[in-house]
């Protein structure tokens, strides 16, 4: 029986998920040798291949949902989600992720 982890998250981005955060989600999700996809509406996306991620045309406020199979899926879901979660660290978003330091 093979593993499935799923979570859905929001596109925070202004500019929605272009080149930049697109590279980002493939550098995370080949970290992990499950299959990962992320699925829009009725299309989906291979999450280590950025072209099928910018087929995707996710924008601001789009859903989505992050599917993994296999070994490592719910670390994989996890880590994706985080990065969606900080807005892939975007300062012009005005929702930058806490630093530890108030200097």
């Amino acid at each position: 029986m093979t593993y499935t982890a799923q979570e859905t998250v929001r596109v925070g981005l202004e500019q929605g998920l272009h080149m930049v955060p697109c590279s980002l989600i493939v550098r995370t999700a080949e970290r992990f040798s499950c299959e990962i996809q992320i699925q829009k509406e009725d299309r989906s996306a291979d999450a280590k291949a950025i072209l099928d991620l910018l087929t995707l045309s996710a924008e601001n406020g789009s859903e989505l949902v992050l599917e993994a199979r296999g070994a490592e899926a719910d670390e994989a879901v996890k880590a994706l989600a985080r990065l969606f979660e900080s807005n892939f660290d975007d300062p012009a978003s005005g929702s930058q992720p806490a630093t530890g330091s108030d200097r």
